[in-house]
């Protein structure tokens, strides 16, 4: 497929009283069989583009499928950095840049629809970035705390398992958004860095 896709459509056929299952996107086999008492289906699954930048409330997540972490990796120089540091700071490219894939000519075998780059631009700077890579799995702060890069790596591998992540987000606290009410404050730090728990697994 090529690199950017639009979102898949949601879409519901009904056969015998339940949704078929097959190439009908994400939200059909979700809903499948959840219907509520009122007969309204709860979304609980949204289909978006890749790439693409969402918000959840106050936090905003970035998400891209393409290897990009890879493709950087595969044609850049570096010496003498501190142990540990590479793979944020390959992934501070894309924030820097406000990209998706800031790599110009794409790497060799990168299916990129060159005709659409302006949508693989980063509209802002995300709170959470998540980047998939046949790279080393990570959780990283970057822009000094403000990003939080997650690398959940392949979910498969040949014929084996791969690894996956899972996220867990917690709320402002209350004082803080009181305190903040009171005072006028109309903006205020998001604080991801002390909000976030990232686990990675592997299956």
């Amino acid at each position: 497929s090529v690199y950017p896709q639009p979102p898949m459509v949601d879409l519901e056929v009904k056969t015998k009283g339940a949704a078929a299952f097959g190439s009908l996107g994400l939200h059909a086999v979700e809903m499948a069989g959840r219907e509520t008492s009122t007969g309204n289906r709860p979304k609980r699954v949204h289909c978006v583009s890749n790439p693409c930048t969402l918000r959840i409330n106050d936090v905003t997540i970035g998400v891209t499928s393409s290897d990009v972490l890879f493709h950087i990796s595969s044609d850049e120089t570096n010496a003498n950095l501190p142990p540990g540091s590479r793979l944020a700071r390959i992934a501070e490219h894309l924030l820097h840049q406000r990209s998706y894939y800031p790599l110009f000519p794409p790497a060799k075998g990168a299916c990129l629809d060159l005709a659409r780059y302006k949508e693989w631009e980063m509209p802002c700077r995300p709170d959470i970035l998540i980047v998939p890579s046949r790279l080393a799995t990570f959780a990283k702060e970057v822009m000094g705390g403000s990003t939080i890069v997650v690398n959940p790596g392949e979910l498969t591998k040949g014929t084996t398992g791969g690894t996956y992540a899972v996220m867990d987000v917690h709320p402002m606290e209350r004082e803080g958004l009181e305190k903040a009410v009171r005072e006028g404050d109309e903006e205020m730090e998001h604080g991801m860095k002390d909000r976030v728990r990232v686990d990675i697994k592997r299956i």
